[in-house]
């Protein structure tokens, strides 16, 4: 999925099922932040948050990577980055039922995380309540990742992934892409949805495959799966909301997901136009700049890398919230990850 539904769509239905608009912009922004935090090595930060202490070493900060894109292609063949990004944040398994590592849509697991970050929420206040509304973010982009991403898997695996013969439904028939784009495609590794290129992710589209493990297509009509997700997630963050008024909230929904554009500016557009009421308004630096003032240096000394940039702590903490969420769902996915393969010996 893409900043229409991560960002746009959950920003729509946590407002809608009933939190306030600033709330709603926090589990929103959460959401669409795991497809964008790309930080991944030690940070130098003059200060020290007690709340964040597990990440914290004397004046270094370790962030957790929960993007996989960018440089992240470049070693997304390391079993260490399947586990540590694609598993546990956009591919998540059934891994407390099955051994089978394929996403399966609503998935039980993801969903259980949802409902953990909205039980923690009920009972927190003050900056516990602002991280856990953080973590309810995070949890609903894996959730909602489970619609998108089903029959793929986050490991490197050719049954898995390895698929062919991409169509897509336009002008009511089937077309096939363009023979050396598929061969493209087909060069990638076998990880997650790379096969596939963005088609798992655009929320316009209808289109279909074929896997090459069992030689069978599988056809999704994106828009109608996308809209099942937010209905699922409208249902679970409503709670005892006794006003029925999903059946507006979806129609709405529809015109803006359907809206046949590759143009994230235009489907973000839609979304600012189908629902006026809400103030739409997502910068990925937002968060990570209110966190994190630069030292500045003379350019003596300055260089491009990281871990020799100096930061002093900012007036916003939501950033470390972010990597101190991440962390938590991180480990708890890898500690399933580790028995399920102790059980498998």
């Amino acid at each position: 999925m893409q900043i229409d539904f991560h960002y746009c769509t959950t920003r729509v239905i946590a407002e809608k099922a009933g939190f306030t608009a600033e709330d709603a912009q926090i589990i929103a922004y959460a959401a669409q932040y795991i497809d964008d935090a790309v930080d991944h090595e030690k940070m130098n930060v003059d200060g020290h948050l007690e709340f964040l202490s597990r990440r914290f070493t004397e004046k270094t900060f370790d962030p957790i990577c929960t993007a996989h894109k960018g440089l992240q292609f470049v070693t997304d063949f390391q079993e260490n980055v399947q586990n540590k990004i694609y598993i546990p944040f956009h591919f998540l398994p059934e891994l407390e039922t099955s051994t089978d590592l394929k996403v399966v849509q609503n998935c039980s697991l993801s969903r259980k995380l949802v409902t953990k970050a909205i039980a923690e929420l009920s009972k927190s206040t003050g900056e516990q309540r602002i991280m856990n509304l953080v973590r309810l973010g995070i949890s609903l982009h894996t959730y909602a990742d489970s619609w998108a991403h089903q029959n793929f898997s986050g490991r490197h695996n050719s049954i898995d992934n390895d698929i062919r013969d991409i169509s897509t439904f336009v002008n009511g028939e089937w077309k096939k892409i363009p023979f050396l784009v598929q061969v493209e495609y087909n060069s990638l590794l076998d990880i997650g949805h790379a096969e596939a290129s963005s088609f798992p992710d655009q929320s316009h589209l209808k289109w279909r495959y074929v896997k090459e493990s069992d030689g069978k297509t599988y056809e999704r009509d994106n828009t109608l799966l996308f809209i099942d997700a937010a209905e699922h997630i409208f249902n679970i963050l409503k709670g005892m909301r006794k006003e029925d008024i999903w059946s507006e909230v979806k129609s709405k929904l529809f015109e803006c997901l359907s809206v046949e554009a590759e143009s994230l500016e235009v489907k973000m557009n839609k979304f600012q136009q189908v629902f006026p009421e809400i103030g739409f308004y997502y910068d990925e630096e937002q968060w990570r700049n209110e966190a994190l003032l630069t030292v500045e240096r003379s350019k003596l000394f300055k260089t491009i890398k990281e871990e020799n940039q100096k930061y002093v702590l900012g007036s916003d903490k939501k950033w470390f919230f972010f990597h101190f969420a991440a962390l938590e769902q991180r480990d708890y996915i890898i500690k399933l990850l580790e028995k399920m393969v102790q059980d498998k010996r």
